[in-house]
């Protein structure tokens, strides 16, 4: 069975070697979307944008990023994808 999120932007898989943005709403933990963390992907996240809103953003990075991203390429995985 896969685990696998599919962008809310483009439909297509974000697999674990993809950068990943999430919203969640902060107050009740539910989530509201998730995109892939590319510029083309991220701008379909502003509908939720609004005056009053309050969305927690989280960037998740793959495994090979290390634990302080250090050796993080997402600038080079997001030319290659």
């Amino acid at each position: 069975m896969s685990t696998s999120t599919r962008c809310d932007a483009c439909n297509k898989r974000i697999r674990r070697n993809h950068h990943e943005l999430r919203l969640t709403d902060p107050m009740t933990g539910q989530k509201v979307g998730h995109y892939h963390a590319r510029p083309e992907c991220q701008e379909a996240a502003l509908k939720y944008l609004t005056s009053g809103a309050m969305l927690m953003a989280t960037f998740v990075h793959p495994d090979r990023c290390g634990p302080d991203q250090e050796r993080c390429d997402a600038e080079l995985s997001e030319a290659l994808a």
